[in-house]
């Protein structure tokens, strides 16, 4: 079952990205973990992502991790998808369309391991 609305913050809301970061990143661990139990098990990094948008300083390499673990999902699950690490979370043009995306991703990954 999905844990979190990927598409589902508002550009600026402080508090809203918090609340997003934790549910995006445990969507992520939810992620890691169902392709590890699978037959046959598939390894990959489990990022810490629970401090995406908020992650200050730190943003642009979450950003990089972030998108390795997006290809690593994808190359698992044989999904193509566009690379998330091509976004500029402070234009909000760009991150409107960014969420769209992402959005679309993560509902392709659930889909392929059964958890919608």
């Amino acid at each position: 079952m999905p844990q979190f609305s990927p598409d589902q913050v508002n550009f600026g809301d402080i508090a809203g990205y918090g609340a997003w970061d934790i549910g995006h990143g445990r969507e992520h661990q939810q992620f890691v973990a169902t392709l590890a139990v699978g037959s046959p098990s598939v390894l990959i990094p489990d990022f810490d992502l629970l401090t995406f948008l908020t992650g200050g300083g730190a943003r642009s390499s979450i950003i990089q991790s972030h998108a390795q673990s997006h290809n690593l999902l994808n190359a698992a699950l044989g999904i193509t998808a566009i690379d998330m690490s091509v976004v500029d979370l402070d234009d909000q043009n760009s991150f409107y369309d960014w969420l769209g995306t992402h959005a679309t991703n993560h509902a392709q990954i659930r889909q392929a391991l059964g958890l919608t």
